[in-house]
Order: structure tokens, then C-alpha cells, then sequence
């Protein structure tokens, strides 16, 4: 999930911005399913993720004129999308980051798709693996739509705590126990999977 290189980048912003269409498609083809996927993360929700994806890159293409990136186009997409998210998830009364100790109830929403690598041709390993994405699926779609949100910026997407403190405009301290009331209740939905495996693999 590496994004172009930041020459390609920069040279590919400069170049939309000064009316080539085809640059600004290439970021679009790069980008645009790693933005699908941290909204459908956080959303839990294909059609909002959709919707607001391509809201992300409407803004993009609406502030070319004044862009600037720093390392590569990804940072201020991910920034743009997480606001994007956040206020969605607000104006579906789904979280409020402003309550930031008070439980959230678990929200309804599709699973978010964990990037599990597939490579083996083993008929009984392709299965295993099938067995747990669903229970990923469901452990994930199991959380509070606040730790939600963190578990898929700091895990998945790989964003450092104090950046996303900055981001939701939080505590350090609060996203560290978020993250770690998380990791606990994916640890109990997850466990029984493991333990099966474990089972399994001690009768082999």
C-alpha cells in the first residue's frame, strides 16, 4: 500500500494544477482505494464510504490551486477523508468526540475489509484464512464507532498517537485508553478463534 514516490507526487500535482486531467487521474487511480478504505473502516458503511470518497477527491481537485504537499498527495487525502468521516459520524449522532469517557453503544455497520495476504495455493490455509477475515470482519464491526476510528487510523492506516490526538482534538491520554480498550475487546472476539487454532495446530 505504498504511495507513488514524492517526485511523482509533487510532479503530478504540479501538473494538474496547471490543467493536465491526466495527472490528477493517476492520483485518483493511486489513492483512491486506500481512501475507500480507511472511510469504510471508519464508517462501516460501503455506501457512505463511496459517497465520501469521492468527496475527498472533489475537495482535492477544488483545492488544487493552493495545495501543497510535504511528503506525498496521501497525507492530506487521509486528513481530508478523517474530517470528512468524523463529521459524518457526528452528524449521525453515531459518536461524539467531545464526550470522551463515556462508552459508546456498538454500532450496526458492514465489517471493514482487513488486508490479509493470500498467497498459497493450499486449498486447507485458503480456508483457515477465510475463517479469519470473517472473524476480523466481525470483531471490528463489534466497536463503538470512536474506537472504531482509532483502531483503523493508529493500526491500519499506521498513524502515530499524537497525530491523531491532534486530529480528533483529544487527549493523547484519551486515545491511548480507546486504543487500548479496543485492542482488549478484539482481543475477547477474537480469542476463541485463536484458541481454536491452537488446538488444531497442537493435533498436527
Amino acid at each position: 500500500m505504498q504511495g507513488l514516490n514524492t517526485r511523482s507526487d509533487t510532479e503530478l500535482v504540479q501538473r494538474a494544477k496547471e490543467g493536465d486531467a491526466g495527472a490528477f487521474e493517476v492520483l485518483y487511480a493511486h489513492y483512491h482505494a486506500r481512501v475507500y478504505r480507511l472511510l469504510y473502516g471508519m464508517l462501516g458503511n460501503r455506501e457512505d464510504a463511496i459517497d465520501l470518497t469521492q468527496e475527498v477527491f472533489v475537495r482535492a481537485w477544488i483545492e488544487l490551486p493552493r495545495l501543497q504537499i510535504e511528503k506525498t498527495l496521501y497525507g492530506w487525502l487521509r486528513r481530508t477523508a478523517v474530517n470528512l468521516g468524523i463529521d459524518h459520524l457526528r452528524r449521525s449522532k453515531l459518536v461524539r468526540f467531545q464526550s470522551l469517557d463515556a462508552p459508546l453503544d456498538d454500532e450496526e455497520g458492514e465489517p471493514f475489509e482487513w488486508q490479509i495476504p493470500d498467497d498459497t495455493q493450499d486449498v486447507h490455509a485458503a480456508v483457515e484464512l477465510n475463517e479469519l477475515q470473517e472473524c476480523l470482519h466481525h470483531a471490528l464491526q463489534q466497536l463503538s464507532a470512536i474506537h472504531r476510528v482509532v483502531v483503523v487510523l493508529h493500526y491500519i492506516e499506521e498513524v502515530p498517537v499524537e497525530e491523531i490526538a491532534q486530529q480528533l482534538s483529544i487527549p493523547v491520554g484519551t486515545v491511548k485508553s480507546r486504543l487500548a480498550r479496543a485492542r482488549e475487546a478484539l482481543r475477547r472476539h477474537l480469542e476463541p478463534l485463536l484458541n481454536k487454532g491452537n488446538e488444531e495446530n497442537g493435533m498436527r
